[in-house]
């Protein structure tokens, strides 16, 4: 039996998994290959094709864990906090970690998936996925009314969707870690605060903190 098997199969994918997370982010999506990965782990290739039939099979697998890992990031951000802007800034922080290891990834697969339909298919619907969980995450604050009854959500799901993956990929092109955080909050102000403040009535003192955290 190839020795990347552990006691439980489990801990096999979960070690394969992370080390084509780290391939990935070297190499690029394209340039990577099953053999990388396993030269990484110290196996032969087959070994890997025990659990997963192909590059991109393995790279479905890694984008199905992505919307969980998200959810776990929103709901602990934000929790039940009454003002959702001084949350964000958790939020922001945890999901940069979490891509830190490969900041251009993201950006690079979306151009591969251009001309590749069946990235295509697996981007598709693992961005359904995100748009799932924070269409629900969304109509659980309106009913803590800090999303405002006039919002449509899941086109506003979408638009914060699109608004952090535009910040990731200026990210790569440039854009200090502060300017993007700045550029989250504000947007983030814009969509939230006014809603916030018609039902709660802010002190200046909860508007600097929140301006502090800029």
């Amino acid at each position: 039996m190839p020795k990347v098997v552990p006691e439980y199969k489990e801990e096999a994918r979960s070690r394969i998994l992370d080390a084509a997370n780290r391939v990935f982010a070297e190499k690029g999506y394209h340039e990577a290959t099953m053999e990388d990965i396993a030269k990484r782990l110290g196996v032969s290739k087959g070994a890997i094709y025990l659990y997963f039939s192909s590059k991109e099979d393995l790279f479905e697998a890694m984008c199905k864990s992505a919307p969980q890992a998200f959810k776990e990031i929103l709901y602990s951000s934000f929790g039940n906090e009454v003002n959702p802007i001084q949350s964000a800034t958790e939020f922001f922080d945890k999901m940069l970690k979490m891509s830190a290891s490969n900041p251009g990834l993201s950006f690079e697969i979306l151009s591969e998936a251009s001309r590749n339909p069946s990235l295509k298919r697996i981007l598709k619907q693992n961005h359904q996925e995100y748009e799932e969980v924070l269409t629900n995450f969304l109509a659980e604050g309106r009913k803590r009314r800090i999303v405002g009854d006039n919002l449509d959500l899941r086109p506003l799901a979408n638009a914060l969707i699109a608004l952090w993956n535009g910040l990731e990929t200026l990210l790569v092109s440039g854009l200090t870690f502060e300017e993007a955080r700045n550029a989250w909050l504000e947007a983030l102000k814009a969509i939230f605060m006014n809603q916030h403040a018609s039902h709660d009535g802010p002190s200046p003192q909860s508007s600097r903190s929140v301006a502090r955290t800029g």
